[in-house]
């Protein structure tokens, strides 16, 4: 079951097409997988208003929580980029 396409090869994986993968996600066990940094990104819309609501209720923690969330997204697709897989 594959979704859709992110890469330029035609694939969310990075260094190559197979290799193990992770149960129900299906992200790769072997190469980088941008879907990764895409879940890790698009769930951030998600949880970053859930926690500024019911337990952050300072700006600056949210904004500081916010930047570690995106610290986080930007080393996954790091990794995905140089082929190499989150685990």
């Amino acid at each position: 079951m594959e979704g859709a396409v992110i890469g330029a090869n035609g694939s969310p994986r990075v260094g190559g097409q197979d290799g193990g993968a992770i149960p129900f996600l299906n992200w790769s066990l072997k190469y980088g997988d941008l879907r990764i940094a895409h879940f890790v990104g698009m769930h951030a819309l998600q949880i970053l208003p859930l926690l500024a609501f019911y337990i952050f209720k300072d700006v600056r923690v949210v904004i500081l929580v916010g930047l570690m969330y995106g610290l986080l997204a930007l080393f996954c697709l790091v990794q995905a980029l140089n082929a190499k897989p989150l685990l």
